[in-house]
């Protein structure tokens, strides 16, 4: 009796000792991705915070400016599609590794460039790593925590808003300091010595979420997830959804200050304001739907999403009502996104990381053509009218995810 006593005791307490490894596992994994993505938004950022000081030190001319400030996207794209793919045939954290190296060193080396043809090269390469990292690192985090991958994708993508606002204000605090743009590039991957560090220590976690038994997948294999008709149908909702929350990004301080006539720091706190709402969107929404059919929430907060760009372009009347409009927006979109991919990797039937390499691909196609449609709308000066860029894609991705939830289950409970 004695015996079988001491046997429960030190069975109850290598069953606690593993959930304490787990949990510390599960933390360590999550900070280490959520930092890379900090990384990678912050090397994404900067260049908009010291273009114009750059555009004249390197003599850019207008088209050439345009060409530098897309090169990453363009350079993103081209890889994403493989990334996913890639990882799952031969390791997510030799893919994560790699992507993170790149896009943090080539960063660096735009501080070094001495004409346009070495800002847009390094740029562009410094894309490719990002798009490599990118849709690897969700697979990881969504496949590692399973149950829980909604809250845990919308801790990640907070990564990206830090990085963002840190990108943004490295450059201008490293600019006024210096009155020269190139320290500002030469900062803001430092961050990413320290996370490629943590890789290294999380590689055995990393090899644990889900690579194991997925190196015998073929190409082909990518290809055939979009012969799945829900697959399809939330590719196309990730383009579309995409497109319409992108503008937010590039231009939501401009509408501020030119159709809406705030100041220049208004604007600029508002617009922050937007962005924090979005975070607790992400977290919130995201780790609610760990709870709840996520095609239903999918739904439900894309009709909220439509709803409140109605609200934020033609209900303005006073600021409070502006601010909770443009809080309400920031909420909603930004909270499609973790709620989405958690969807994608549950159809996913084991492929996660071509799951989300093929979603992440169609969201870098919006993120192209997105900022061009609003740009020209603000050229032609239509004022509110640009609420077409965000409100006719978020309504048809509204009839995109009605298809995809009345179209039944496929064997997943999500």
């Amino acid at each position: 009796m004695v015996e079988s006593n001491s046997n429960l005791v030190e069975s109850s307490q290598a069953d606690i000792a593993r959930s304490v490894f787990s949990f510390k596992s599960s933390f360590v994994l999550l900070s280490v991705l959520t930092m890379g993505y900090a990384v990678y938004a912050a090397d994404r950022t900067v260049l908009s915070s010291v273009l114009v000081p750059l555009s004249s030190s390197l003599s850019l001319t207008n088209s050439e400016i345009g060409l530098l400030s897309a090169a990453q996207y363009v350079g993103v794209t081209c890889v994403v599609f493989l990334a996913g793919s890639i990882s799952d045939r031969y390791g997510r954290w030799q893919v994560i590794l790699a992507g993170l190296v790149i896009f943090s060193a080539f960063t660096w080396l735009i501080g070094l460039s001495t004409n346009f043809v070495e800002a847009f090269t390094f740029r562009f390469v410094s894309g490719l790593g990002e798009g490599a990292f990118w849709p690897v690192a969700m697979a990881s985090v969504a496949t590692y925590f399973k149950a829980r991958k909604g809250l845990a994708l919308g801790i990640f993508y907070l990564g990206f808003d830090a990085g963002g606002v840190a990108g943004l204000s490295v450059g201008g605090i490293a600019y006024s300091l210096s009155d020269s743009w190139r320290p500002a590039f030469f900062l803001a991957p430092l961050l990413g010595i320290f996370v490629v560090a943590g890789v290294v220590v999380v590689r055995r976690t990393l090899v644990l979420s889900g690579e194991r038994g997925i190196i015998q997948n073929k190409w082909s294999d990518t290809f055939q997830l979009l012969r799945r008709p829900n697959m399809a149908l939330l590719m196309i909702f990730a383009l579309l959804a995409t497109w319409s929350s992108v503008w937010q990004v590039a231009f939501l301080p401009y509408y501020f200050f030119k159709v809406m006539h705030y100041t220049v720091l208004s604007s600029a706190l508002l617009t922050s304001l937007v962005s924090i709402a979005g975070g607790f969107g992400k977290v919130g929404l995201g780790g609610f739907s760990d709870s709840i059919r996520r095609k239903n929430l999918l739904l439900v907060i894309s009709v909220a999403t439509f709803i409140s760009y109605a609200l934020f372009f033609f209900a303005s009347y006073n600021f409070a009502l502006d601010l909770a409009c443009a809080l309400s927006m920031g909420f909603f979109s930004a909270s499609i996104f973790p709620v989405m991919q958690a969807l994608v990797a549950d159809n996913s039937r084991g492929k996660t990381g071509s799951a989300l390499g093929l979603s992440t691909s169609f969201q870098s196609a919006a993120t192209i053509f997105s900022p061009i449609i609003a740009a020209l709308l603000f050229t032609i000066g239509v004022g509110k009218a640009a609420a077409l860029d965000a409100m006719l894609p978020i309504g048809f991705a509204i009839l995109i995810v009605v298809f995809v939830r009345n179209s039944g289950n496929d064997g997943i409970k999500n």
